[in-house]
């Protein structure tokens, strides 16, 4: 996934497929020094993703507050995954 344009779209699909109730990040990354340059381009590109689809919602009318975005961003950020690790 070395491929921004490549990553962008995944997870764009992801998010139009699953919502908000995935986790955005996976790795290929070899070494810890990949791992977190990759994390910071994620980062980005799930940016990315959350303003397009935000944009979409507001010019159809709908109201969105900043708690909302911040809970949206804290899931795909790592409280998914979180939320996953307590389930049984």
């Amino acid at each position: 996934m070395n491929t921004p344009t490549l990553g962008g779209e995944l997870t764009l699909m992801r998010t139009e497929l699953l919502g908000l109730s995935f986790i955005p990040q996976h790795s290929d990354a070899r070494v810890l020094d990949q791992l977190i340059y990759k994390w910071s381009e994620a980062r980005v590109m799930i940016g990315k993703v959350l303003t397009e689809k935000y944009g979409a919602l507001l010019r159809t009318g709908w109201n969105l507050s900043e708690k909302e975005i911040a809970r949206d961003a804290a899931g795909l950020l790592g409280g998914n995954f979180h939320e996953f690790l307590r389930r049984p």
